[in-house]
């Protein structure tokens, strides 16, 4: 990366929860920074999503005011078995459509530049930068700049259009419930059911009235019609559904690259920031815009992505193994979950996933047969599709 003027200004493409927590980190260092929006409002879609107590320490009082909900224990199920893990301190359970306007508002008190309705239509590289072709109010206009923050999602026109490969994606798809009389709100509800998906069913709670039931899968309708056999297996009645395309760690994407005389860089579900495990992105999308921001800043590659890269390594590795159990591969996990790695899970976080493989190996020396045994014995499932 070039070194740059510690005053150049910045432009973020996209309205993204990392774009506007990256541009407030940036402009609160001191750099300008303009933010481009397709959207004419800061309402996006309902999104229900459950991230880790961390979230909290990233974001402070903007973060608590998108909390609908905490959850102090998960059970999990699969054929017939079921463990409990209740959580040292909670989960957070957040609502996008109010996130996302709490970051605009402070990204615009830090004095970012906040333009909605400006849709980015291509990037084009010069000697002295690139040029970006932006639709706004029926008519185009174009804008110059040195430096440039992807923050556009999985589909990224940025990422293409400075050369990285597109990701893999994964359909997410999910349902708000009544709950169920048996579920308090306190405890989001996980199935593992490896004949519908490598991933999981879950229930979170989002209020003491309603909750999000959804699952992750490979092939979009098929996994609708697998959410609508569980629902109608469940007796729970689908008030409305939300579906999203997620982008799946398969590697370490580098946020950076150089296009024509400027520096790109990638942030959140545009450089796949996101928890093969579960398909989390909140939290590690954060502290990858935090890194981005600080290299941007000093002009060189932040500790927090180098950190972040291992975290996300190590996600994948885990991600290799369970991608290979089997139900019954299921039914002894929760078996051998005794006394000392319920603790472990109580205590730490999916943030921390190399320190939650070794506790819980130390606790139950099982788990490491079970996950040898998967990986050295059981097929691979196949490729994910883009």
């Amino acid at each position: 990366m070039t070194q740059g003027n510690g005053t150049a200004p910045v432009t973020i493409v996209g309205g993204s929860a990392t774009g506007l927590f990256a541009a407030e980190r940036l402009a609160r260092a001191g750099r300008p920074v303009t933010l481009l929006e397709g959207a004419g409002d800061w309402s996006p879609e309902p999104r229900t999503l459950i991230v880790t107590r961390r979230m909290r320490d990233l974001l402070g009082p903007v973060g608590d005011r998108a909390v609908v909900n905490t959850i102090s224990r998960f059970e999990l199920l699969t054929d017939g078995r079921q463990a409990t893990v209740l959580l040292s301190e909670p989960d957070l359970i957040i609502e996008r459509a109010v996130l996302v306007p709490g970051l605009a508002e402070l990204a615009q008190g830090a004095g970012v530049d906040l333009r909605l309705g400006s849709r980015v239509r291509s990037l084009t590289a010069t000697d002295d930068g690139v040029t970006l072709e932006v639709r706004r109010d029926g008519s185009t206009e174009e804008l110059n700049a040195t430096t440039v923050v992807g923050a556009d999602g999985a589909f990224s026109l940025v990422a293409g259009a400075a050369g990285w490969p597109p990701l893999a994606t994964v359909p997410l798809i999910q349902a708000i419930v009544k709950l169920p009389p048996d579920l308090t709100p306190d405890t989001t509800r996980v199935w593992f059911q490896p004949d519908d998906t490598p991933y999981f069913y879950w229930l979170i709670p989002e209020s003491a009235e309603k909750g999000a039931l959804g699952l992750i899968g490979e092939d979009g309708p098929e996994t609708r019609r697998c959410l609508e056999r569980f629902l109608e297996q469940h007796s729970l009645e689908p008030l409305e559904f939300q579906a999203a395309r997620i982008p799946c760690y398969t590697q370490w994407v580098p946020p950076h690259r150089r296009m024509g005389g400027a520096d790109i860089f990638l942030v959140g579900d545009a450089a796949a920031h996101v928890k093969v495990t579960t398909i989390g992105g909140i939290v590690t999308g954060f502290r990858g815009a935090l890194g981005v921001a600080d290299t941007i800043l000093h002009g060189r590659t932040s500790g927090a992505l180098n950190r972040l890269k291992r975290e996300l390594d190590w996600h994948r590795l885990l991600r290799r193994s369970l991608d290979r159990f089997n139900e019954n591969d299921y039914g002894l996990l929760l078996d051998v979950l005794n006394p000392g790695a319920k603790g472990v899970l109580s205590r730490l976080t999916r943030d921390e996933p190399a320190r939650v493989m070794l506790r819980l190996c130390l606790a139950q020396p099982r788990l490491i047969l079970l996950a040898l045994r998967t990986l050295l014995v059981s097929a691979p499932r196949p490729t994910l599709p883009s």
